[in-house]
């Protein structure tokens, strides 16, 4: 083993682990069950979606004709590649290295680098006016999603799966705003929910000490 190359790897591993099987999943549809024209139009929307995430967007129905759950996990994906790109000052060659190691269609690599790089300092001024302190989610929203087989649809599997909104409240209007929503099946659902009782114990735990 060279000198130093344990450590190298070591350090693009932890790059990569910043990119969660859930994103690699969504990232993984675009020109594939997405196609190449309906991709390009993803990344624009989501694109959108996360410079100005509290202006109205014209909804843009073709997106979600096809299979709406695709569709929503591919622009949860990439809104979030391109808040952890910025968070991490990746330029658009780094952010494609990332990419490139997970196997991806190669155009949809192609236009998440293109559209990353020339929107890098609208991205970067827009995490700065967010600062980096955590959301604070005190709503929840759901609904249960049958993704029915049918002439129009190449991906069904018939599964119901969870479509889950978590959201806050504006102090000044009491308007509802949406922090991230995401769509997972009954066993992922479960997995949560689990996790989310072991950190509960853990936290009393803590105050007993």
């Amino acid at each position: 083993t060279l000198p130093g190359s344990s450590s190298a790897l070591s350090t693009d591993d932890e790059q990569t682990a910043l990119i969660s099987p859930t994103v690699v999943a969504g990232l993984k549809n675009l020109g594939a069950i997405i196609s190449l024209p309906l991709t390009k139009l993803l990344i624009a929307n989501s694109l959108k979606l996360t410079l100005h995430p509290d202006a109205t967007i014209a909804p843009v129905p073709e997106l979600y004709a096809k299979n709406a759950a695709c569709a929503k996990q591919s622009e949860y994906a990439v809104v979030t590649l391109f808040a952890l790109g910025t968070k991490h000052g990746w330029d658009g060659l780094q952010l494609r290295q990332q990419l490139e190691q997970l196997n991806l269609d190669a155009a949809a690599v192609d236009e998440l680098s293109r559209v990353y790089e020339d929107s890098r300092k609208d991205l970067i001024l827009r995490q700065l006016q967010i600062g980096h302190s955590f959301p604070h989610i005190t709503d929840i929203q759901w609904r249960i999603v049958c993704d029915v087989k049918s002439s129009t649809s190449d991906c069904s599997t018939g599964a119901a799966c969870f479509h889950i909104n978590l959201g806050n409240f504006r102090q000044s209007s009491g308007e509802r705003v949406t922090i991230v929503e995401f769509v997972c099946n009954a066993e992922e659902l479960q997995s949560l929910i689990n996790r989310l009782k072991e950190i509960e114990r853990h936290c009393q735990q803590m105050a007993v000490v």
